[in-house]
């Protein structure tokens, strides 16, 4: 039995999973669609305003796909970080750090849209030495730190925002840090790690918002348990609301527009009950270490139905829920106080704060994982808790549930690797279908009139998913006259009216009469083709 214990403490096979962890994070980097949301990262990045963006591209002029891409390649429109930043400053931004260190990013690595997913790998390795480091402190165990970071490593839910080209992965990072930090702050309490922990405090909430619930629940610990600090941390949260008051302040006379956008979270048609943004919770905390929930792609939001080819997931989904509740109760019944507030601080207010959010608002928030990434830490943390201690005194069988959480997790890496997108809906097939059409089109011609830049985004993602650089763009205003005149025919292998108003759509009618027919393609978006007539 000692034997068994002194491999089980021993680090070679932790660090062997986190390597495992790294290598996967490369793996099929570039394979995913490039979706809606890192189109927007790339244009935000430039420092112009989404508004602005569709006026970059000429109307009524016919232009190359490639024109349209090097718009999206940053070192080719030669912009200088001082007019990014001061558009990045005028615009309305909820998660604003991530940007200029892009800015940079792009300049160094390069500009293509695998490079900007590289950044959130590159924020994800940093991670890793933070996180040993603040589990290390925190249960006074290497074993601890190697265990929690061959569980993040491998977790599926980070791999997803790891390989992603949004802000979520760097906010992780720097809520890691901050826990690090205040873990120095309650230990040490000198005035080195009270500035650290400022700064980064500070850094947090231009990261996300959302991190004034991580403040809090360290906030409501100091009052708990170490009161003596609350001066100290008085001052520290006077200095953090000074410096993110600038930027409060613009979100605030912003707020109509904010309120806006996100809107779309809002979803009164679903009937929000009590119970269901509890449950979207309990399948995230799962989430975090199984992916292999693939009822969640099918899973129909009006209906709530679970389709049965999904039954096998459930497996998988128990097991981890069992070692998670497990994981909870060990806390409460078997651990130092001081352990299990600071634990339940980082986990309980958020799932509270969006569980409210949802009701209150008639929204899906729970749903949406990405917004609770900022937990998935802590629940990390727990888990650690539970098997460190049992596998220092060398018992297998939490070290087989270990096991089984590594493999689960690296079976659920592969699923999301061979998968082409992995969200809810079938908007992403759409985007994939359609690029399908247009690309096996010898010569396409693709017509089009978006008037906004959420329609330029959808288009975009299409464009960047096309494999072929023989497509040609005519953006033309809503009234375009003299269309066949704009364009040589016999150069064309195929026309296609492709994300159009109703008003270019009549108008085109108008002019090509019975030429111009719908694509009846099951998965695509409309589109319209316009019947070439060849000598």
């Amino acid at each position: 039995m000692q034997i068994i214990r002194q491999f089980l403490i021993r680090p070679y096979l932790y660090i062997f999973i986190a390597l495992i962890g790294i290598s996967l994070k490369f793996y099929h980097l570039d394979y995913k669609l490039f979706w809606f949301d890192e189109v927007c990262t790339i244009q935000h990045t430039s420092g112009i305003p989404d508004g602005e963006y569709p006026a970059l591209i000429p109307i009524n002029d016919i232009k190359n796909i490639s024109f349209y891409n090097d718009l999206y390649h940053l070192k080719k429109q030669d912009y200088k970080i001082s007019s990014q930043l001061k558009g990045l400053l005028t615009s309305t931004q909820l998660n604003p750090l991530h940007y200029p260190l892009l800015m940079i990013w792009y300049r160094i690595v390069g500009d293509n849209p695998v490079h900007f997913r590289l950044f959130s790998v590159f924020i994800f390795i940093i991670t890793l030495p933070f996180l040993f480091l603040l589990s290390q402190r925190f249960f006074n165990s290497s074993l601890a730190g190697w265990i929690a970071v061959s569980l993040y490593a491998v977790s599926p839910f980070i791999h997803l925002f790891a390989q992603e080209a949004r802000y979520y992965i760097l906010w992780s990072f720097i809520l890691v840090v901050l826990h690090y930090l205040f873990l120095q702050v309650i230990r040490i309490n000198n005035i080195k790690w009270w500035l650290a922990y400022t700064l980064v405090a500070s850094l947090s909430l231009y990261a996300s918002p959302v991190s004034f619930i991580i403040i809090f629940g360290h906030l409501v610990f100091v009052v708990i348990t170490r009161k003596d600090l609350l001066p100290g941390y008085g001052i520290s949260m006077l200095v953090v609301f000074l410096v993110y008051l600038p930027w409060a302040l613009s979100l605030y006379f912003k707020l109509d527009e904010i309120t806006s956008v996100l809107s779309w979270q809002s979803n009164n048609k679903y009937n929000v009950a009590f119970w269901l943004p509890f449950l979207g919770q309990c399948f995230y905390l799962v989430s975090i270490f199984s992916f292999k929930l693939d009822y969640l792609t099918a899973f129909d939001q009006k209906l709530f139905n679970i389709p049965p080819e999904a039954g096998s997931a459930f497996i998988f989904s128990t097991i981890v829920l069992i070692i998670i509740i497990w994981s909870i109760v060990f806390l409460f019944r078997k651990t130092k106080k001081e352990i299990s507030y600071f634990l339940l601080l980082i986990i309980i207010p958020g799932l509270v704060f969006f569980y409210l959010n949802d009701l209150l608002r008639d929204a899906m928030t729970s749903w949406w994982w990405r917004y609770l990434i900022f937990i998935a830490p802590g629940v990390i943390l727990a888990i650690t808790n539970l098997l460190y201690k049992k596998i220092e005194k060398g018992k297998l069988l939490y070290f087989v549930c270990f096991l089984v959480l590594i493999f689960i997790g690296i079976s659920s890496i592969n699923s999301i690797s061979k998968a082409k997108h992995w969200h809810i809906g079938n908007k992403m097939n759409v985007y994939i279908e359609n690029a399908r059409v247009i690309s096996k089109a010898e010569k396409p011609l693709l017509i089009t009139d978006f008037d906004n830049n959420k329609s330029m985004v959808d288009f975009m993602v299409v464009m960047r998913e096309c494999n072929s650089k023989n497509i040609d763009i005519l953006r033309a205003s809503p009234g375009i006259e003299n269309v066949e005149n704009r364009m040589n025919y016999k150069e064309y292998s195929d026309i296609y009216v492709f994300y159009a108003s109703d008003e270019l759509i009549g108008n085109l009618k108008s002019q090509f009469g019975s030429k111009m027919e719908k694509l009846n393609v099951e998965g695509i978006s409309s589109i319209w083709k316009i019947i070439i007539e060849k000598q």
